[in-house]
């Protein structure tokens, strides 16, 4: 862009200054030519303009001489137009030159000839009869006024005019004279009487005509205007007549030694005036004609020579420029066409002309134009793609579900987050892979792919169909199995054209699956509170009956028996009242497990409760395994001090029972303040504060078997117990809307258990604003 704004400034620059200089050079022989005719003109400027007028040309002769320089230098470049540029060039040199050069020649015979054929004899015979006729016409109209101006003169004096105002007015009405004034010896006015009634102040004498008219006995005169002068006064160059006469004194009455004169103007008559001019400046032009005949003869064949080179110069210039400009749409076509063959399809320079070289060069820019306007919907239409790829992907990873897709060869292309997650297992490096070739894909592929060909052979999987099937897993690396409910259906596939032939593209296969484990736990969970409800109703009723029977046998019975059969007696009727007991307590169970009380939230210290529970282990007293470590500036929750109290007792049994059979049992019961990042936490806002439980011991762990089956009722390692201890934690865990962690705890040679952790969240806390209690807990998962 740089470059061609570089040529297109220096394209202009030159066509400026051509102009520019042809304009001058027609403007400076303009005036040359005028000066010519103009004699005054010719006299002061002359010189001047013929100077420039070679400075001009010697100008001219640079710049087409740096012209031809720069189409030589292209020449020898090769430069693509430079001889068409060339040819032009000389061709419209040669129309301006040769009929130049012929007028040329034509006018300077004729100037030649012309000049000598001025000068003649009788012209200035005739020329010198006119100017005496003139000034004999222009004398004796001067002598008659100044006879008038004796009368008047004559009658001023005879009169008793005192100031000479009356007698003045009526002789110059008399005479019919334009203007009379009388003065005193110091030129001041003594009276006037004028025609001219815009003239408030008289043309006075000066002191030179009033010595002379002093001197004199015919007094002043003389004409004035024309090229003798001008009356600047009055604003005109007209001939006039002047009379200036003394009064004469012997007839003053009573200033007898004061002089006074008299001044009489005339103007003269306009034709005769003009023709007076006429004369003496034909004659005056004639002379100095006739002085510089040589001269003028050298002056109009320089002017004329001037011109040719001037023209000659101006009509190179043109010619260069024409052909430049003629051939500048078709630089612009190559220049065009090797940027589009680069892949540059910016736009290009046009030629603004309504020839066809301008239709060309816009023809190509608007090619130019379509090809960059659709080059740029490609490119828009491949950002919408990624775009859409984009947004979709964001969607993808902001899905718990996972979601995989699989190409019509059934290798992988996509897998989002939740997939990693369910997975635990990034597949961005197992991208357009094969599920066979992907060890934590190899059983869940092969599954799918039955699925697929077991809907396909059905036909139950038709356009926009999909299937859905529950698979369970175990993940490699993994001992527990998860439940996966699976959905799959194919992707459709377009028609498109390759080779002139209709052929699918595209297709394959999108799955998407949630982790139901969970969700299969809870609804086991539903499960056996109900059979534990309808247990406790079924079994408890006949207990009761049972145990008085077995007691009223003892009783009715005993004092009648021998005592051998007594005491068979006794001992099965206390058999069978301890086991009804012990049913009783197990149908109790079952009842608290079916039926939990609503938790009655209020602020309380979970310290407390803690500390309440161990002294019943006799941890206050130094005894047993269990160590606490409570964080003191613990800050309150909320919760239920019955449910929680019963939740603390059943982890320490459980702990105590697990550390049994250990050589140096531990149990370590810790509080701490932790920052929370829950899920009703909104992106960007500061972590919620919340309170951790950990109980931890140092016994064999939680089996594998158990440990993601630990929260469902009556599944439990031990040889007594109904297995409903952690499923009560879990739902009074989540009636508190706090979280529960089991894990086992590694060994640090990285093999085996160290035992087992439960750690509890407790995300309420006193301060916070009480939440629905039918929301729920953030460990849980909604299919």
């Amino acid at each position: 862009m740089s470059n061609n704004g570089g040529g297109l400034l220096k394209h202009i620059v030159i066509r400026t200054l051509i102009v520019t200089m042809a304009l001058v050079a027609i403007g400076l022989f303009g005036l040359l030519a005028l000066a010519s005719a103009n004699t005054e003109f010719f006299d002061r400027y002359y010189s001047l303009l013929y100077t420039a007028n070679i400075a001009v040309a010697i100008i001219f002769i640079f710049i087409v001489g740096a012209l031809v320089w720069i189409i030589l230098v292209r020449l020898r470049q090769r430069r693509f137009g430079t001889r068409l540029l060339a040819k032009l060039a000389i061709f419209f040199a040669l129309v301006g030159v040769l009929p130049g050069g012929i007028i040329y020649l034509v006018s300077l015979q004729f100037v030649s000839r012309s000049i000598e054929s001025w000068f003649d004899v009788r012209v200035e015979t005739a020329l010198d009869s006119g100017l005496e006729l003139g000034r004999a016409i222009l004398n004796n109209g001067l002598s008659d006024l100044s006879a008038k101006a004796q009368l008047v003169a004559d009658n001023l004096a005879s009169s008793g005019d005192k100031g000479g105002t009356l007698t003045l007015l009526r002789m110059r009405d008399q005479f019919g004279l334009q203007d009379a004034t009388i003065v005193d010896g110091n030129g001041r006015v003594q009276a006037s009487a004028s025609s001219n009634f815009n003239a408030l102040v008289p043309d006075l004498p000066t002191p030179l005509m009033l010595r002379q008219a002093r001197s004199q006995s015919r007094g002043y005169t003389a004409i004035e205007g024309g090229s003798e002068g001008y009356d600047k006064r009055e604003g005109h160059d007209q001939l006039r007549w002047r009379v200036v006469i003394r009064i004469p004194s012997t007839y003053t009455s009573s200033l007898q030694d004061d002089e006074r004169f008299l001044q009489v103007t005339q103007l003269v008559p306009a034709n005769l005036a003009q023709s007076a001019e006429a004369v003496q400046n034909a004659y005056r032009e004639y002379q100095e004609k006739a002085l510089g005949r040589t001269g003028l003869r050298k002056m109009y064949i320089g002017t004329l020579t001037l011109s040719l080179f001037l023209a000659t110069f101006v009509a190179m210039m043109l010619a260069l420029a024409l052909g430049s400009q003629l051939a500048r749409p078709l630089f612009l076509l190559a220049r065009g066409t090797q940027e589009v063959a680069a892949g540059d399809l910016s736009p290009k320079g046009e030629v603004r002309t309504n020839d066809e070289l301008g239709f060309l060069t816009q023809a190509f820019n608007a090619m130019t134009r379509q090809l960059s306007d659709a080059r740029a919907n490609v490119e828009r239409n491949r950002l919408a793609l990624e775009s859409s790829k984009a947004h979709l992907e964001s969607i993808l990873s902001s899905l718990t579900a996972g979601v995989f897709v699989f190409d019509r060869d059934f290798r992988l292309t996509t897998a989002n987050a939740g997939a990693e997650r369910i997975f635990k297992q990034s597949f961005q490096g197992e991208l357009n892979r094969s599920p066979a070739h992907i060890p934590a894909l190899v059983e869940f592929g092969e599954t799918l792919r039955r699925a697929f060909a077991d809907r396909d052979a059905n036909a139950d999987l038709g356009p926009g169909g999909h299937w859905q099937q529950q698979i369970g897993l175990t993940l490699p690396g993994e001992t527990d199995g998860v439940t996966l409910l699976v959905r799959g259906s194919h992707l459709p596939e377009p028609m498109m054209a390759v080779a002139g032939v209709p052929t699918r593209a595209g297709g394959g296969y999108v799955v998407v699956f949630d982790d139901i484990s969970d969700v299969i736990s809870a609804q086991r969970s539903v499960a056996w509170a109900e059979v534990a409800r309808r247990l406790a109703h079924e079994i408890k009723n006949p207990l009761t009956p049972i145990q008085l029977s077995a007691e009223r046998l003892q009783m009715k019975l005993s004092d009648k028996l021998p005592p051998a059969d007594a005491e068979v007696l006794r001992k099965g009727a206390t058999t069978i009242v301890n086991q009804v007991a012990a049913m009783k307590r197990m149908v109790d169970d079952f009842r608290d497990y079916a039926r939990l009380p609503p938790a009655i939230m209020h602020p309380l210290q979970i310290n407390e409760l803690i500390g309440e529970v161990l002294t019943l282990y006799g941890v206050d007293e130094g005894r047993g395994a269990i160590r606490p470590y409570l964080d003191a500036d613990l800050p309150e929750i909320r919760g239920d001090s019955t449910q929680l109290r019963q939740v603390i007792h059943n982890l320490l049994q459980n702990a105590q029972d697990a550390v049994g059979g250990t050589e140096n049992p531990l149990i370590t019961v810790e509080t701490k303040t932790v920052e929370y990042a829950g899920t009703d936490v909104h992106p960007g806002e500061p972590k919620r504060t919340a309170v951790r439980l950990t109980i931890t011991d140092n016994g064999p762990g939680f089996p594998a078997r158990i440990l993601t089956r630990a929260f469902e009722p009556y599944v439990t390692t031990k040889a007594k117990g109904t297995g409903l201890g952690l499923a009560m934690v879990k739902k009074i865990i989540d009636e508190h809307q706090a979280r529960i962690d089991l894990r086992n705890r590694p060994l640090p040679e990285g093999e085996g258990s160290a035992g087992a952790q439960i750690s509890i969240l407790f995300t309420q806390l006193a301060d916070d604003q009480e939440l629905p209690r039918n929301k729920p807990a953030e460990h849980t998962k909604v299919a």
